[in-house]
């Protein structure tokens, strides 16, 4: 999806919304957020995905910043299309605030909010052909999807810090065994696969000794990764990431009372001023920064959030705050118990924030309250058989720092969720693989007898598409009991 700008100033300019990427699919086409992590898309999940039939793609790529009349002729004349068909199909979408679900004799196709919006009619954005939607068959459904949309890779396990909370598994310290050429082979292979996005995490990504080459790499793909790091960064690592043209990074800030971050982070003293002097320098240099803080026993009082905003709050390049719960680990060094904060503490924390939202000049964004005492429909067959799909080996991928690919961050070395090694195989080889075909469509009978999945009778219902979340199932049962039921199942529930 490489895209060239040229310079045009039309009046009546529109365009495929830049939030949103398309990608070509077994017998249909995807749109999907353009990226993840930034929460740019408001009031929608950035993990949205819908499907459309590939000739209202072709059409989608046309629609390129001139204007509208030259985007609808020269859609027109290569589809062999009446104009004013063209230009009803766009009309519908043109700044349209809501889904829109067109009909046709081979299936339904689903468009999201504003898919075309008004132009500056400043450039032409070209990042798409229509040659690229080519089909020999139409297949509007919910499937797996044809290549991964969602590439990680991991290149260490190894931190400068020692969270007590953390959820990583870091029994065997591991630093990137992938050498940087085969790595940046891996980067070609993705794009040449449509993949939407190729994110890098850690461990910590700045202890990776060939981070600068990796950033540079997956920059000139097209590739925009989304960065998170824990230590202060020194001015010349900052002007490096000005210099490759970076455009933001997370912070990952629990407190800026340093005791506190002492004993949940074991850093030495000194770590709280020179975090702000990063944060400091991140805003001097143009890069935008998004805080994430992780509530656990350590600092959870309205002093500990106090401390962190009274410092943002004066730092104009700051995108937004995120505050999570401390969810519980399967690797964790510290019993769940002793982390996990109570829903009074939660709530007073909860009124607090929504105060400061009120006045904030950034996004704040927080868990809501526990209400006591209320009523809801917790875990009912209609809710669970209406779940949200889990992107693990579905539409992602994850590899680790020596090669191994798994289906999800949290499962790891897990041997029964390796879908194959990229120091052996390419992306496409692994996606398509036997190994990973029989995890998505893992078959009724091979599942050991003392699961309840062995016998149920919603079993096609349950699995079909949506998978079940085996790092919550891991989690509550154990390593060796992957194929229990999901841990929301009704009938498990129902029957404990």
């Amino acid at each position: 999806m490489y895209f060239s700008l040229i310079n045009l100033i039309v009046m009546d300019a529109i365009i495929f919304n830049p939030q949103y990427v398309l990608k070509p699919d077994s017998g249909r086409t995807l749109i999907l957020a353009a990226e993840v992590g930034r929460d740019s898309l408001k009031n929608m999940n950035e993990n949205f995905e819908t499907f459309i039939h590939p000739v209202y793609a072709m059409i989608l790529s046309f629609i390129d910043g001139r204007g509208s009349q030259a985007c609808i002729n020269t859609a027109s004349q290569y589809l062999h299309v009446s104009p004013s068909k063209i230009e009803k199909f766009v009309n519908k979408l043109l700044d349209n605030p809501k889904y829109v679900k067109i009909e046709t004799t081979t299936g339904a196709s689903f468009f999201p909010p504003h898919t075309i919006i008004k132009s500056s009619g400043v450039i032409r954005n070209i990042r798409f052909k229509p040659e690229m939607f080519f089909y020999d068959y139409i297949d509007l459904r919910y499937k797996r999807h044809l290549t991964p949309t969602s590439v990680t890779l991991m290149v260490n396990n190894i931190c400068e810090t020692r969270c007590y909370y953390c959820y990583a598994d870091k029994s065997k310290p591991i630093q990137c065994k992938i050498p940087l050429k085969r790595i940046f082979e891996i980067i070609s292979e993705a794009r040449l696969s449509n993949v939407r996005s190729f994110d890098v995490i850690g461990g910590e990504f700045f202890l990776y000794k060939d981070w600068k080459k990796l950033l540079e790499k997956l920059l000139d793909m097209g590739y925009n990764p989304y960065l998170s790091t824990k230590i202060p960064l020194d001015e010349n690592i900052i002007c490096t990431l000005q210099d490759l043209n970076i455009r933001d990074i997370q912070i990952s800030l629990d407190s800026l009372i340093e005791e506190h971050l002492v004993s949940s982070l074991k850093v030495q003293q000194g770590y709280v001023n020179k975090i702000k002097e990063t944060i400091n320098l991140l805003g001097k240099h143009g890069i935008e920064v998004m805080i994430h803080t992780v509530l656990s026993q350590k600092n959870s009082t309205i002093e500990d959030m106090e401390s962190i905003y009274s410092f943002i709050r004066s730092i104009n390049k700051i995108r937004e705050w995120k505050i999570d719960k401390a969810g519980q680990s399967m690797y964790a060094e510290t019993d769940y118990a002793d982390i996990e904060i109570g829903n009074d503490t939660l709530n007073t924390l909860c009124n607090y924030l929504m105060g400061l939202e009120k006045q904030s000049s950034f996004d704040i964004r927080f868990p809501r309250p526990q209400i006591p005492n209320q009523i809801l429909a917790k875990n009912t067959a209609s809710d669970f058989f209406n779940r949200g799909f889990c992107s693990g080996n579905f539409s992602s991928m994850f590899i680790l720092p020596d090669g191994n690919v798994t289906i999800c961050e949290e499962l790891y070395w897990n041997p029964h969720f390796i879908m194959g090694n990229v120091l052996r195989q390419s992306l496409n080889d692994i996606w398509n693989s036997a190994k990973a075909n029989s995890l998505f469509h893992l078959r009724q009978e091979d599942i050991p007898q003392d699961s309840l999945c062995h016998s149920c009778n919603k079993y096609v219902e349950c699995r079909s598409v949506k998978q079940v979340c085996y790092r919550e199932i891991i989690k509550k049962y154990g390593k060796d009991k992957w194929y229990y039921p999901d841990v929301n199942c009704p009938y498990i529930l129902k029957d404990s």
